[in-house]
């Protein structure tokens, strides 16, 4: 009894100094630069590199309006960058709220074992926060005006964060990914690429990296395909079409499984795709609703085309790109042992690649419009 009396009296105490206490230290919001996004160019790289690294800043000066102000840094590394930027504010920069980090192609290509350093070293960073590339300079995509959020930082991460529900894109695009990815045996990143393109920024492509470098920008035509093959549970349309006015079009999930064999010292890899999904837009059949072949033809068909997009990817990906976008090394390793000495990016672009794709249609819809060409 007098244990708990002891604690009672303990917990007591420690209530009240902190409801005395609360307001000690405290600094107001106007005084402090919380950031909501990074970009990092490089400048130079002659004789050592200079980077340039900008902070996008919330202003929250006047009441129900919040704006934002660009902070800039400059340095010979990223940490001095820091020492520059807080030279021209008058608030303390608070930092581990950003939604994403921006890197310059320039950048990118360069390397970012740096970058990864210094945030896995800060306990405040955000691991949640969207990495993302763009084409020329970070800084002015970071200063890009926006109508539907006081950022470009803002708008961007609400643009990565709906991406996954097109394009097959996952969720992996986040500063924790990158401590899994860089370096790791058999993996290699992919994040969005993004263009300021008619106005607006846009997802044009996606970054592929090999190690800690960036090696090469995949336009979303051919990503749409890679992000097919590489990811699991994603989602996206697949359309099958026959001229400009007959087409159709189904919207459904990729459930993904590899698997791995080695033949004579040669590797093969053995990519299963199952598609299933509801069809969204039908301008080619006119009997869909009522005739359970032609659903079975259009699977048939739809399966054939898709698969025929894949292998003209895969052919790239060994060919052109060089590089193993599809982290098959991985599935290689976890099969017959790792091996920090294999060039899992040689292995894979040497590899003999089947793809097998099943397409479900499980959903017509609620009616069909008998479309006809005039």
């Amino acid at each position: 009894m007098k244990r708990y009396s002891l604690l009672i009296i303990s917990f007591s105490c420690i209530i009240i100094y902190i409801i005395f206490n609360s307001s000690e230290g405290s600094v107001p919001i106007e005084d402090i630069g919380i950031s909501s996004g990074v970009s990092l160019d490089l400048t130079t790289n002659r004789p050592l590199n200079e980077y340039n690294i900008v902070s996008s800043i919330y202003n929250f000066n006047k009441k129900d309006e919040i704006s934002s102000e660009i902070l800039e840094g400059t340095g010979k590394n990223i940490p001095d960058s820091r020492s520059t930027r807080q030279t021209i504010s008058g608030k303390l920069y608070f930092l581990g709220l950003q939604k994403v980090f921006i890197f310059s192609e320039a950048f990118a290509t360069s390397g970012i074992n740096h970058l990864i350093d210094i945030l896995m070293t800060n306990q405040e960073m955000n691991d949640a926060a969207w990495i993302v590339v763009c084409k020329d300079k970070a800084i002015d995509m970071l200063k890009f005006k926006v109508n539907d959020a006081p950022t470009s930082a803002d708008h961007i991460n609400d643009m990565v964060e709906s991406s996954k529900n097109q394009n097959f894109m996952s969720k992996d695009y986040k500063v924790v990914d990158m401590y899994v990815r860089v370096n790791s045996e058999g993996r290699d990143l992919v994040i969005p690429y993004l263009e300021i393109l008619n106005k607006k920024i846009t997802i044009s492509g996606m970054a592929v990296f090999n190690k800690d470098k960036m090696v090469t920008k995949i336009p979303m035509e051919d990503a749409r395909y890679m992000n097919f093959l590489r990811n699991n549970k994603v989602k996206g349309i697949l359309t099958l079409q026959k001229d400009s006015s007959h087409w159709i079009s189904t919207y459904g999930e990729v459930k993904r499984k590899v698997h791995c064999e080695k033949i004579n010292g040669k590797y093969k890899f053995n990519i299963d795709i199952e598609f299933k999904g509801k069809v969204a837009n039908n301008t080619l059949y006119n009997d869909f609703m009522n005739n359970p072949k032609t659903v079975e033809k259009y699977s048939h068909e739809l399966e054939e085309e898709t698969k025929k997009r894949c292998n003209k990817f895969i052919y790239k990906m060994q060919n052109q790109y060089k590089t193993d976008c599809l982290e098959l090394g991985r599935d290689a390793a976890a099969a017959f042992g790792r091996n920090p000495k294999i060039d899992w990016n040689d292995v894979v672009c040497n590899s003999d690649i089947t793809v097998n794709v099943t397409v479900k249609v499980d959903s017509l819809g609620r009616g069909e419009f008998l479309y006809k060409n005039k």
